[in-house]
């Protein structure tokens, strides 16, 4: 009785009699392990790895640790993440192993639990359509990385207005004593005529990286009502980027295994370089500083233990379906709760790894614009990633090499997920 309910759960035809139409639809073991099998259980671990160490343990993690008491928002992390994160990834490997199915089948035998499983594939299918964007966004400035000036690096671009100053030294605006107007010039522009200053609010100035990400690469409007039209670089990258996807899944496991060799280990590779030539910049200590000492009073706070367990679902992809999906193509008998372990564990401490990286480049960039570390660290979603992060590479000695290098970070870590 139990191998055949088993065999019904897992699809299988070799217990009963199947009917002529059953037949004809249903796969024989030797046709499934063909085609939906992982060749190595090592590829369905960097698989794994991928899908959960992406763009959030990047940018996303930093933020919400900066923001949440930095040290402080890690007690949290660390409870959820192993009481709550992982029995649920544990949970859903389990669920596609033993039944060999995906989420939108994987519930047969309770049907009043289907619809869990096509929300799941809803909600992958939304985060994919503006995930994809992300990605294109890194392949947009991945492309730009190749020349021996940063284009992000300096203004008189034509898409720069009279807005955009480079931060560095000597970047403070000169303001007129007389009546305490501020001009969207430098002290030495001013004295020195090199360019046309114009009377603006302080407020009003925007970095070069700003304006490349706003106006080159959205053509963001000025106005709410203005919805502008859709801009070439922007949708050409998109169309490059679903291409990249489909030719790393074009054949299933078979193809997307081996991609993962690539979007797994690489990124490690990069944040490494990232750490070590970042801690060697100005102020570096100070960034390093704000994100390991806590703040305790934060704590007890609701709001850090809910900015924790978003960062731990969002993280560990769970409720999307892709984990079931991926389980579903292992052995029977494969021990995923050691694989797990390992997978889990990886991208915990990814999201605190990088964290060194990107707080020693934002201690940086204060440092550069003589502002507080807070203000940076307060940066989020693509602002970190695609304005902070250009910014102070721009500053960095070969920068057009570590933007390079960070970009292509950027796109294994998002095609990973992807």
């Amino acid at each position: 009785m139990l191998s055949r309910l088993v065999a019904r759960f897992r699809g299988n035809n070799q217990v009963g009699e199947p009917t002529k139409d059953e037949s004809d639809t249903i796969a024989t073991p030797a046709e499934e392990k063909d085609s939906h099998e992982w060749d190595r259980p090592l590829e369905f671990i960097f698989s794994l790895i991928s899908n959960s160490v992406g763009l959030g343990n990047v940018w996303r993690f930093p933020y919400l640790a900066a923001k949440s008491g930095g040290g402080a928002f890690l007690i949290p992390y660390f409870i959820l993440y192993f009481l709550i994160g992982a029995p649920i990834y544990y949970l859903e490997l389990a669920l596609g192993q033993f039944s060999s199915r995906g989420p939108a089948t994987a519930f047969i035998l309770a049907k009043g639990w289907q619809g869990v499983g096509f929300a799941m594939i809803i909600n992958s299918v939304l985060c994919m359509l503006y995930y994809n964007v992300i990605i294109s966004w890194a392949l947009f400035y991945f492309v730009s990385s190749f020349r021996s000036t940063l284009l992000w690096k300096d203004c008189g671009h034509w898409w720069n207005d009279y807005k955009c100053f480079v931060p560095g030294v000597g970047s403070s605006p000169y303001v007129d004593p007389k009546n305490e107007t501020t001009y969207n010039c430098t002290v030495p522009q001013y004295e020195n005529k090199t360019i046309l200053c114009v009377p603006i609010k302080s407020t009003d100035r925007a970095t070069a990286s700003e304006q490349f990400f706003f106006k080159l690469l959205l053509g963001k409007s000025e106005k709410f009502e203005d919805f502008g039209t859709p801009q070439a670089f922007s949708a050409v990258s998109l169309l490059v980027a679903w291409i990249i996807v489909g030719l790393c899944i074009f054949r299933g496991v078979k193809s997307s295994g081996k991609v993962a060799y690539f979007t797994a280990i690489f990124p490690y590779i990069v944040l490494l370089i990232l750490i070590i030539q970042s801690a060697t910049l100005a102020g570096a200590g100070a960034g390093i500083k704000y994100y390991i000492i806590p703040k305790w009073d934060l704590v007890a706070k609701f709001e850090t233990w809910q900015a924790a367990a978003s960062q731990v679902f969002f993280s560990l992809g769970l409720s999307f379906g892709s984990l079931m999906a991926y389980s579903a193509s292992n052995k029977f008998k494969n021990n995923f709760f050691r694989q797990m372990c390992i997978v889990v564990s990886c991208d915990c401490l990814t999201g605190i790894f990088a964290g060194f990286a990107v707080f020693a480049t934002i201690g940086f960039l204060a440092t550069e614009m003589k502002e507080t570390v807070e203000k940076y660290a307060e940066s989020s979603g693509p602002g970190l990633a695609f304005i902070t992060y250009p910014e102070a590479i721009s500053h960095m000695p070969a920068s057009p090499f570590f933007a390079i290098l960070f970009f292509l970070m950027l796109l294994a870590l998002g095609l990973g997920s992807q």
